[in-house]
């Protein structure tokens, strides 16, 4: 039954399945648990005292990390600690997983730049000799930015910058938009921006699954625990304390220390005075700004809806839509506006009267079509949300000196993992990042009170 925009009756006629499995090319495969079980863990009794680098956190940030220091590095021990290698409630897979490079930084449009090639050739770097070469799903269906007369200029801006980089973006006049997507209702809208090549979507768990067997294949040390402690001298961490799955107490001493907590890195940055007022330095009274922000996803079905390929299409109102796969059932997926001022960790429970009230209403004005549709599923996840600018911090603690930062990427991170992940590498093991200059993003801009924001185009 396909339900028309009414609420009290589209309430009682969704179908809230709890895994969604919409397989075909291109398309969001299920959100599976307990997949890694035949993976090389490490148990406690055989977790090495002492490591060169231990990173915090298995997510995909923390895997590129250290797949990268290792092809770097063949002699460094590199270990890195999970408390959850399900992965059931992690913003990696639980990530829409799309990327794009319509950005107003350079940094943002080169970071995606180099991952897309790299997604693109995944095989070549993450196959596993005797195994099947990975297949993250790769489908180019492009970003479409639509903007108004107020953001004209801005948003002509960052398609300069985007071009000259390198990105494949398109400027679309209104005539051009009514023309390629008759589907849209242009009400406010004066021109739009087009990813035709190197934009699209994929696969997040296949991307984290095939970090994290490359780098157990390389001799990285995966530790089922949670790291609970850091004993720190002199402006350094010393060891890293970890509670193993089986409840064993180790202390890893270390010489790096790689913070890849995702939505609770601060808490892992607090574990080295971090943000604490007891210290004496008053930089260390600075918290890592980064915070779990709960972001839902709604996959609906529309028998009226546009045919085809859907690309990921950003409204004024931080509204995105995309269809699923290669749009032949007219399945798509939804999401970008979000109950404001959620409280850390709020639990990931969807609120499908909001989709009712906030989401429905937009997306039909836009999109005439969706006047008529089905809530198929949908699920909520963690945005590791930078408080202060909304983009990345990489690079090292201006006072914990082997602390690094991987984190708050506050939604395109996943996107980013392949190339951010070599950046630090490269900053650890050389002192600097060459594969794209990421100083701007560093936590002394914290410090200094200067952001990096993303433009804004509505």
């Amino acid at each position: 039954t396909v339900v028309k925009r009414n609420p009290v009756v589209a309430t009682n006629a969704y179908m809230r399945p709890l895994c969604a499995r919409i397989i075909g090319p291109g398309s969001l495969i299920s959100r599976r648990t307990g997949a890694y079980s035949t993976f090389r863990h490490i148990s406690s009794r055989s977790v090495a005292e002492r490591y060169d680098i231990v990173i915090a956190g298995g997510g995909v940030m923390g895997l590129s990390t250290a797949y990268f220091i290792k092809s770097m590095e063949p002699r460094s021990s590199v270990c890195v600690v999970e408390r959850d290698p399900t992965y059931r409630f992690s913003s990696s897979t639980l990530s829409v997983s799309s990327i794009r490079q319509q950005f107003s930084s350079k940094e943002n449009v080169q970071l995606s730049l180099w991952s897309v090639g790299f997604l693109k050739n995944i095989s070549t770097f993450l196959s596993v000799p005797g195994e099947d070469p990975p297949d993250v799903q790769f489908f180019e269906g492009g970003y479409l930015f639509l903007g108004s007369e107020k953001g004209r200029s801005i948003q002509k801006m960052n398609y300069e910058l985007q071009r000259s980089l390198g990105a494949k973006i398109e400027w679309l006049s209104k005539e051009q938009l009514k023309q390629r997507f008759p589907w849209l209702q242009l009400d406010g809208i004066t021109q739009g921006t087009l990813g035709v090549q190197h934009e699209g979507w994929f696969d997040s768990w296949s991307l984290l699954s095939a970090f994290k067997k490359k780098a157990i294949s390389l001799g990285v040390h995966y530790i089922e625990g949670t790291v609970v402690g850091m004993e720190t001298d002199s402006n350094r961490i010393n060891s890293v304390k970890v509670v193993t799955k089986d409840g064993t107490s180790a202390g890893l001493r270390c010489g790096y220390v790689v913070n890849g907590g995702g939505p609770w890195a601060a808490d892992i940055a607090s574990l080295a005075g971090i943000g604490c007022r007891e210290q004496s330095d008053p930089i260390m009274h600075i918290p890592l700004p980064v915070r779990p922000y709960k972001r839902m996803v709604y996959v609906i079905h529309c028998p009226d809806g546009p045919e085809g390929v859907v690309p990921v299409t950003i409204d004024l109102s931080g509204l995105y839509l995309r269809s699923e796969g290669q749009g032949k059932e007219r399945i798509y997926i939804c999401g970008g506006i979000n109950p404001e001022g959620d409280p850390d960790g709020m639990p990931l429970d969807v609120d499908y009267d909001f989709f009712d009230k906030e989401v429905w209403p937009v997306l039909a004005d836009r999109i005439p079509a969706f006047q008529a549709l089905k809530v198929k599923n949908a699920w909520a996840g963690y945005y590791e949300y930078n408080t202060f600018d909304q983009n990345a911090i990489l690079g090292a603690h201006t006072v914990v000196t082997n602390l690094y930062f991987i984190n708050g990427f506050s939604g395109h991170g996943i996107q980013q993992a392949p190339a951010a992940g070599r950046c630090l590498a490269e900053m650890i093991l050389n002192g600097k990042s060459v594969t794209v200059d990421v100083s701007r993003m560093g936590f002394d801009r914290i410090i200094r009170n200067e952001q990096l924001l993303e433009e804004n185009v509505v």
